[in-house]
């Protein structure tokens, strides 16, 4: 990986993060103000969340103490002060994961199609997931003589990923997706690179627990996606090689 250079953007991911601290009150301002064409007042965001106006000024008054919102006046040409107007500063979640699929759809489009397409993205995925730090697997799990029992040192790393895993019969459920929006699902070699990281991570935590020998028992993991109930992570034994 390259080294980071000395001078950084701020990441918005710090951004985004702080946003899941807000309160349920607080979050509903700033969508409310995110959502909207142009700068929005206090009485207009209190109109539209039907709340009093001095409850929807403390909640604006935090939100720009902490960045996620900008304030501004604008001339009225009336006598008086001028109306506060508040506009968002914070990256929206919806519009990031966009992008990012944008990219990705990108990448995809670009791999191509058919079988050196679909080993190519295997492929990718393998090398994510040995660029990537993961938790240990369980020993005892990853040295099972069962390949589901084996699959199952996966679940923390998939929880921790936004998969949502639940084990059903011989299978591994995902029953959610981060790269899922409103609007847009991920291309199928997506899914494929999901399932390159997979096994790649299983057969690490396998040679971590006996790097001396390689032979032993292997787990094949298949993802089926967007299946009607989330994605299936089909479960197999390869035979231990000689």
């Amino acid at each position: 990986m390259p080294d980071a250079p000395t001078r950084l953007p701020r990441p918005s991911w710090a951004d985004l993060s702080a946003r899941s601290d807000l309160s349920v009150a607080r979050r509903r301002v700033l969508e409310t103000i995110e959502s909207a064409d142009e700068p929005m007042t206090a009485a207009d965001v209190a109109e539209s969340l039907d709340l009093h106006h001095n409850t929807v000024r403390e909640h604006l008054d935090a939100l720009v103490e902490a960045g996620f919102v900008e304030v501004s006046t604008k001339p009225t040409g009336r006598r008086g002060r001028p109306a506060l107007r508040y506009a968002s500063t914070a990256p929206d979640p919806t519009q990031v994961l966009d992008s990012y699929l944008t990219l990705l759809d990108a990448i995809v489009d670009t791999i191509g199609t058919g079988p050196q397409a679909q080993a190519l993205a295997r492929d990718i995925g393998r090398r994510w997931a040995q660029l990537t730090p993961l938790a240990e697997g369980d020993a005892a799990t990853v040295a099972s003589p069962d390949a589901l029992t084996r699959a199952t040192a996966l679940l923390p790393d998939l929880s921790t990923m936004g998969f949502a895993p639940d084990v059903t019969g011989q299978e591994i459920i995902l029953k959610a997706c981060p790269l899922v929006t409103k609007d847009r699902v991920p291309h199928p070699l997506v899914c494929l690179m999901h399932e390159g990281f997979l096994n790649e991570v299983l057969a690490e935590q396998g040679r971590a627990l006996n790097p001396a020998n390689d032979a032993g028992p292997r787990t094949r993991l298949s993802v089926v996606p967007l299946v009607a109930d989330g994605c299936h992570v089909l479960v197999a034994d390869e035979p231990a090689r000689a």
